[in-house]
């Protein structure tokens, strides 16, 4: 189960909004449908696309509201199969078609282009949209006739979800939050399906289901993010990189190699003609397709755990802009740097903050807290990448670099003047985050060279 939610504080807002993802078991006439509806959710939103671009380039002034409502007019006649799902596999895409184009004029205000694009048809992923009113929940009744397939011992163990016109899919565990539903995307990743719901729950309901903050004192952290270590604390603690991807590496490359062997399309000449993808290649895209999952996974389940921890044991919090597009640029820190996940594990930190009421310092994207000193404030003109000890020609501190940055950021928050002793946790405060770490099976290592003076 993945949690994601929204950045609205539950101080200012009762309800608040969160998403609960759950894995679906889908038999092989539900898995037929899905497909058709996923292919009805591309088939509206590449419509909408290209009648809005003849529509621009025809000086006519477009709107997802006229683009829906002409889709609406024709699709009986031109499409009569979209009637065999869902409506709202036909209707949600105009509305993602429009936050896509309000997103690109917001864009380009930035100097960034981001225009939409067509979604291509794929074999092993998809996805449509269930609004909330066409949802319902129940758990395989002994007496019900709707769940007479169901076995015996099967009953009472599974909540199932209705989908329109279709009936009732079972799913791996039951909803875990009470509240209301306001819909349900239905999507496709390899040969698993999921069911990601987007529901409303209150302020308490929110604090039934979620770890309970353990500060008994205001305490400060400051967060530096690299590529040897994961994550380097101001406590002194080296969170260690798992490297999902290089576990994974030879495997990864092996079933791609086997890939581009089997028989399929090369050309477009060759689809045109009518060839076809061979059943060997369709299941070996799946096992690519199945493992590359289990990579996000894995990362996607570090980065909760880890940003959990953070907003639950502290209060303060400093970390530093990264400019992770500028820095993928880097072919040779590319893949480390993707498989971290800079952008996610900010993004995390701050909306689980706003829940937990955690302040977050950003500092500024220039701030140079790898080339200044933690101790004296002396800033160094040039400090390569190779260089992984932080030395001071002024005060002749030796320390190490992804260390000396975490006090430096760990410095915005406290407001200290600079050559102060910063607070250090406690022999009782650090074996309890270091327990909390072990629990949830990662590695961390203490900063041995710590903080030293040249004589």
């Amino acid at each position: 189960m993945n949690l994601y939610f929204s950045k609205d504080n539950l101080k200012e807002n009762r309800m608040t909004s969160i998403s609960h993802k759950i894995e679906i078991k889908p038999n092989n006439k539900q898995k037929t449908y899905f497909r058709k509806a996923f292919g009805c959710s591309r088939l509206a939103y590449n419509w909408g696309l290209s009648e809005w671009q003849r529509r621009y380039k025809a000086g006519e002034k477009v709107s997802t509201y006229d683009l829906k409502k002409s889709f609406n007019a024709i699709k009986k006649e031109q499409f009569p199969f979209v009637t065999e799902v869902t409506k709202y596999a036909v209707q949600q895409p105009f509305i993602n078609l429009g936050k896509a184009f309000t997103k690109f004029f917001s864009d380009l205000k930035k100097g960034v282009v981001s225009y939409p694009q067509f979604k291509k048809k794929r074999d092993n992923s998809g996805s449509f949209y269930i609004g909330g009113d066409q949802i319902a929940l129940s758990f395989a009744n002994f007496n019900s006739k709707r769940f007479k397939g169901i076995p015996h011992n099967e009953r009472q163990k599974r909540q199932y979800l209705k989908v329109p016109n279709l009936g009732w899919v079972k799913m791996t565990e039951a909803v875990r939050f009470i509240g209301k539903i306001n819909g349900v995307v239905i999507s496709q990743e390899g040969n698993r399906y999921h069911a990601s719901f987007s529901m409303e729950i209150t302020e308490e309901e929110y604090r039934r289901t979620h770890p309970q903050t353990t500060r008994t004192k205001q305490r400060c952290l400051g967060i530096d993010l690299g590529v040897k270590s994961a994550i380097l604390l101001s406590d002194g603690i080296s969170i260690e990189n798992p490297k999902h991807i290089k576990k994974q590496e030879k495997r990864i490359t092996r079933l791609s190699r086997q890939l581009s062997k089997r028989g399929h399309a090369r050309t477009k000449q060759e689809r045109l003609l009518g060839v076809q993808k061979s059943s060997n290649y369709r299941k070996l895209s799946v096992r690519l397709c199945n493992v590359q999952r289990k990579v996000a996974n894995m990362r996607r389940d570090f980065i909760q755990k880890v940003t959990t921890l953070f907003t639950v044991y502290y209060s303060h919090i400093g970390m530093e802009d990264l400019n992770v597009k500028g820095m993928m640029r880097n072919y040779r820190l590319a893949r480390a740097i993707s498989d971290v996940g800079f952008g996610e594990f900010r993004r995390q930190i701050e909306y689980k903050s706003a829940f937990n009421g955690v302040t977050v310092t950003i500092a500024d994207r220039f701030y140079p807290s790898s080339k200044t000193c933690s101790i004296c404030g002396d800033v160094k003109v040039k400090l390569k990448l190779s260089e992984r000890i932080f030395r001071c020609q002024k005060c002749g501190t030796v320390i190490d670099r992804d260390y000396n940055a975490s006090l430096n950021l760990l410095s915005l928050i406290t407001q200290k003047r600079v050559g102060t002793d910063y607070p250090e946790l406690t022999p009782a405060d650090l074996a309890a985050l270091l327990f909390l770490f072990a629990k949830n099976g990662i590695i961390t290592s203490k900063v041995e060279t710590g903080m030293q003076h040249e004589l």
